[in-house]
């Protein structure tokens, strides 16, 4: 008797720490500024960190010229940056009641991304010379999309005129695209690349061309490769359903992360600094995922 007592005293201590992570509402996926939250019955603000998740219980509040990116369990993302007070539960009935599992499940691998970073840290094969000239990619790379942005940082610091080298596995030219600034963007769909399957690719001073990064192979995968990230990607453009935001774009960008689609990833981080240049959160996301990953060393 004693020990089914202490059976069900030991299950009931466990309910309302599961009643907790069921019932959140929003999870925090950026924040810039002053923005605070608290329980609607008290009166301390406290500071909204990334990761926060909040329940319909919960007050939010942004100062002036704050932001605050949140994404709720269905998988749409809301951000606000008019300064107020908002009411979690109103927002709330706003979204579908419907969770998406794949949309929560990258929602948390990127929130566990940023804030465990020690935990999260790849181990990319890089390579060891010293170049003045680094892509940010790894030594091989696979991608999904038909379009990619590929960059490189210039020990100089200064942006100059580059030429973006790129060859077939034979070590034969196939074309050579000039850049003004330290990034282009990669079409696979264009001619005279189209047809290959793996690309060699490196960047070089178009008046220099013997200051020049190491080469770095990039596949473009085929439907057969990519037919078991299909669904799951299916799923996440379904929840987003048209434009896709700046926060939706982070989101994407934990699923290619955790597929190793490292290029795609950092093409996903790139559209979110474009959409929302203003918000420093974005440009912050995308600087941790080049360090994580150990990109441009």
């Amino acid at each position: 008797m004693k020990s089914l007592l202490f059976f069900i005293v030991l299950n009931l201590s466990f309910l309302p720490l599961q009643g907790q992570n069921d019932s959140y509402s929003f999870n925090v996926l950026a924040r810039d500024g002053s923005v605070f939250y608290r329980f609607a019955e008290e009166n301390d603000w406290r500071p909204i960190e990334i990761g926060l998740k909040l329940s319909k219980e919960h007050l939010v509040k942004i100062e002036k010229e704050g932001y605050l990116g949140l994404v709720h369990r269905s998988g749409k993302t809301l951000s606000y940056s008019k300064s107020g007070t908002y009411e979690i539960s109103r927002l709330h009935a706003r979204m579908q009641s419907r969770t998406s599992e794949v949309a929560e499940k990258y929602a948390d691998a990127y929130v566990n991304s940023v804030t465990n970073p020690e935990k999260t840290t790849k181990e990319t094969t890089r390579s060891i010379e010293n170049r003045q000239l680094k892509m940010f990619l790894p030594n091989s790379v696979d991608v999904y999309s038909p379009e990619v942005v590929l960059r490189w940082i210039d020990e100089e610091q200064i942006p100059d005129d580059y030429e973006v080298v790129f060859k077939n596995m034979f070590d034969e030219v196939l074309m050579v695209e000039d850049a003004t600034d330290t990034k282009m963007w990669l079409d696979f769909n264009q001619d005279p690349i189209a047809s290959e399957r793996l690309l060699i690719v490196s960047v070089q001073k178009k008046n220099q061309k013997d200051i020049q990064s190491s080469s770095y192979g990039i596949k473009h995968m085929t439907p057969d490769e990519s037919e078991l990230i299909e669904q799951e990607l299916k799923e996440l453009k379904l929840v987003f359903a048209g434009e896709e935001s700046a926060l939706d774009k982070l989101i994407l960008a934990s699923f290619y992360e955790q597929n190793n689609l490292l290029a795609d990833a950092l093409t996903c981080y790139e559209y979110a600094v474009e959409l929302s240049p203003e918000v420093d959160a974005f440009q912050s996301a995308y600087e941790q995922f080049i360090f994580r990953n150990g990109l441009g060393l």
